[in-house]
């Protein structure tokens, strides 16, 4: 019965386009940074497309989108610059990064409802490590395998990574 009101409710909100069932999982607790002898110096970008790489590893439907890879290095740096690690900003209560997103989709999305989904990621210092703290976390790693997405953008900055997800 529980289950049926649950998804009843989820319905009624996704008919009504309401952007708070936008997928989004709790940002992963902050990690210490290994100890091991990999060396996290990385440029930004690299470290970014390495996290891709393993991305399409787990999903192959995941294609590169340069649209979402600039919005989540816009908010990896807002988060940083801002001192807040949250999907939601602490001013506003408000995940932020939907309007950014629905700026990458080609299409009125008014009319046509798109699944997309955010990970956030700190304190992790290799992208190994970041994605396989992603995959143990099983929110994370739904928006990861999720087979409804097919576009993805990361973006990282000092050290926040920032997976979006959209469905084309």
């Amino acid at each position: 019965m529980k289950k049926t009101v649950t998804l009843l409710v989820m319905a009624f909100f996704w008919a009504l386009g309401c952007p708070a069932l936008a997928q989004q999982s709790k940002p992963l607790p902050i990690f210490p940074q290994s100890r091991q002898t990999s060396r996290p110096d990385d440029s930004t970008a690299a470290k970014a497309h390495k996290l891709y790489a393993l991305l399409r590893h787990e999903n192959q439907r995941l294609r590169w989108d340069s649209c979402l890879a600039s919005k989540a290095i816009i908010r990896a740096r807002r988060m940083a610059k801002q001192g807040y690690f949250d999907h939601e900003d602490p001013k506003t209560g408000r995940n932020p990064v939907w309007e950014s997103v629905n700026q990458c989709v080609p299409f009125d999305r008014k009319r046509y409802r798109v699944p997309a989904g955010e990970n956030l990621a700190k304190g992790i210092d290799t992208p190994a490590h970041i994605h396989r703290a992603l995959m143990e976390s099983p929110t994370h790693r739904k928006n990861i395998l999720d087979p409804r997405f097919s576009r993805v953008g990361v973006g990282c900055y000092d050290n926040i990574c920032v997976e979006l997800f959209l469905g084309l």
